[in-house]
């Protein structure tokens, strides 16, 4: 069947104990509804494979002189504590880009212990087809050879038009994507401490309850002050609230915002890199001290930069 990554999930090994226990962690998994066993491809719904994927039944080779199987499946982890997806990639001989596309992970920061992945036997990512995908465009776009595509997945056509997912042999995932998922996207913007956090918190001069939309890292004045990721200046200027300010826009609906600066080193329009000076410290408009009001937005909605930064 066109599509079907036939034998992804097959487990191969020698008849010992490490896969009479494998074997056991899988029929505890089945029987919890981690793994579904599905003789037929079928939609991505609860824990299931992706539409387009097979799930056939674990083999074991007990004659040593017949060869084990090299093509695709996964093996299943559980997390430890002080794991991470890039120890747990290099542990297995794979990359970070194929454990986040095969599990959906889209916060690497957030896994849990006790949970279980997903591992690839092969380094490369899970591709879900656009309308009007073809293997050949696919391949450019990932700089793979085409040919890798159809045989790992067993295609028998170029388009990839109603095929749920097919696996891209070392293929990674775009640069920004995968930093946005290891939460790599922002750096600090500047060196002190967190004298205010994002969300609710009593105002330091009505005493009154409000929102405080971004952090507040306390520093001395004239600290250089510096792009926290990549992009163009937006804006720059003064508001009562905020003193002198500058507004980066970023890649992907990004913006950060940067308040009561001393001093603006840039001008609207300019690129700037990350980690670029575009000002300094102060303590310009409403102000307790020299410190730098730092926020992130994403298409215009606030998020906590704690959850950003690195």
């Amino acid at each position: 069947m066109d599509g079907v990554m036939m034998g992804i999930e097959r487990i191969s090994a020698r008849p010992n104990a490490m896969f009479l226990r494998a074997l056991a962690l899988f029929a505890l998994l089945s029987l919890a509804g981690t793994v579904r066993l599905a003789a037929e491809p079928k939609a991505m719904g609860g824990s299931g494979m992706p539409g387009g994927l097979r799930l056939e039944a674990m083999q074991s080779v007990a004659d040593d002189s017949v060869p084990l199987d090299r093509g695709l499946f996964y093996s299943v982890y559980r997390v430890e504590k002080g794991d991470t997806i890039g120890a747990i990639a290099e542990k297995n001989g794979i990359t970070t880009d194929s454990i986040v596309s095969f599990n959906d992970i889209t916060n690497t920061r957030a896994i849990r212990t006790g949970s279980f992945l997903k591992i690839p036997s092969q380094t490369g990512v899970l591709y879900r087809p656009k309308k009007g995908d073809t293997v050949e465009a696919v391949a450019t776009t990932y700089s793979i050879p085409a040919d890798s595509i159809v045989e790992v997945n067993q295609l028998s056509r170029s388009s990839l038009e109603g095929v749920g997912a097919v696996f891209l042999p070392d293929a990674r995932l775009p640069s920004f994507r995968l930093r946005e998922i290891n939460g790599d996207l922002f750096r600090w913007p500047t060196w002190g401490g967190i004298s205010s956090r994002f969300g609710w918190r009593t105002d330091p001069f009505s005493g009154v309850r409000s929102f405080h939309n971004g952090l507040d890292i306390a520093s001395n004045m004239g600290t250089s002050v510096r792009a926290a990721m990549e992009g163009r200046i937006r804006e720059t200027g003064y508001s009562p609230t905020f003193g002198n300010y500058i507004l980066i826009g970023h890649h992907s609906g990004y913006a950060s915002f940067y308040g009561h600066l001393s001093s603006i080193g840039v001008r609207q329009g300019q690129s700037v890199g990350l980690g670029q000076q575009i000002g300094l410290v102060g303590s310009t408009g409403y102000s307790t001290g020299p410190h730098l009001h730092f926020t992130v937005f994403k298409y215009g909605s606030l998020l906590n930069p704690a959850n950003l930064l690195h």
